[in-house]
């Protein structure tokens, strides 16, 4: 197959090497297999060059964050086709092979992406519709989405979250976690905006290729692993809540707010703010999650 496999990776060894194995299981076989590290000082890189000397390994001198590493990873790939995926993923044998052969299939469509599960065997919400402002209340792990799992503005958010689901269906947002597009898709819309320095940006690229006329699809036949920490019931680090609400903001202001004037922007800052400030409140009273490195924020999440 004409793709390059594209990871960013600091200081996760064990999840990459996990990662690394699973795509050397898989029934696809890749042009390429980038790595763009930025500054491990795990033995990261020692251990690709010992272990995999057949991988395009870039060292970076210092760790320049996710977005940045995807862009350079997109500019150095080759392939016709690039498949980025987070250090903590796995992908099932046939995942690849699933979802190219759908954009085989359907030239009309630029990006594809797969089910996924959690490391406990739940379904992570990572294909859903752009939030409305009603989901700052009505989010993904929101206390009045528990409450009430039913509710209208959650369902048309997540509205892909179905188990039973089997059918390839158009969505508009898909998480960076595994994604496999057009090179050509990278190359007409453009590289990732780096205003974001990690969350969000995912969501962002995925607005800028459908208004470029581009389509996204979720396949759920295509199944991967996502070994994520981020979960509501375990503490974050501050600066991921921070850096999560942020991303918010931008992507907010920059497709939805009229100008630096629109007073949209004035209610959706302290609209964040005061979230933020009462998750920072509330997380310090969650119990602390395993020492990983978040592959968005390319920081370790301590509690």
């Amino acid at each position: 197959m004409d793709i390059s496999v594209l990871i960013a990776s600091f200081n996760c060894w064990d999840l990459l090497n996990s990662c690394l194995k699973s795509i050397y299981s898989s029934e696809s076989s890749f042009k390429e297999i980038i790595i763009i590290d930025n500054a491990s000082v795990d033995g990261t890189c020692e251990k690709l060059k010992h272990n995999y000397p057949d991988i395009r390994l870039f060292e970076n001198n210092e760790n320049v964050g996710h977005t940045r590493a995807v862009n350079q990873g997109c500019r150095l790939a080759t392939g016709k086709r690039i498949l980025l995926l987070d250090a903590d993923t796995e992908i099932n044998s046939d995942c690849v092979n699933v979802m190219s052969s759908f954009l085989d299939a359907h030239p009309e469509v630029s990006m594809v992406a797969p089910k996924t599960y959690l490391t406990d065997g739940t379904i992570q919400n990572s294909a859903k519709n752009f939030p409305l402002p009603i989901n700052g209340i009505f989010g993904r792990q929101s206390f009045l989405t528990r409450l009430f799992p039913g509710n209208p503005f959650t369902r048309r958010y997540l509205a892909v979250a179905a188990h039973d689901l089997q059918d390839p269906i158009p969505v508009e947002h898909v998480s960076a976690a595994c994604m496999l597009f057009e090179k050509e898709i990278f190359d007409r819309v453009g590289e990732w905006d780096e205003g974001y320095h990690s969350y969000w940006v995912d969501a962002d690229w995925c607005k800028r290729i459908q208004m470029a006329g581009g389509k996204i699809y979720f396949l759920p036949k295509a199944v991967i692993v996502h070994h994520e920490q981020n979960q509501r019931t375990l503490k974050k680090s501050p600066v991921r809540i921070v850096k999560f609400h942020t991303g918010v903001f931008r992507f907010y202001t920059k497709h939805y707010a009229q100008g630096a004037m629109d007073p949209r922007r004035l209610i959706a800052a302290l609209f964040l703010t005061i979230r933020t400030l009462i998750l920072l409140t509330t997380n310090s009273f969650k119990k602390p999650s395993p020492s990983r490195i978040d592959p968005l924020t390319m920081e370790r999440d301590k509690t």
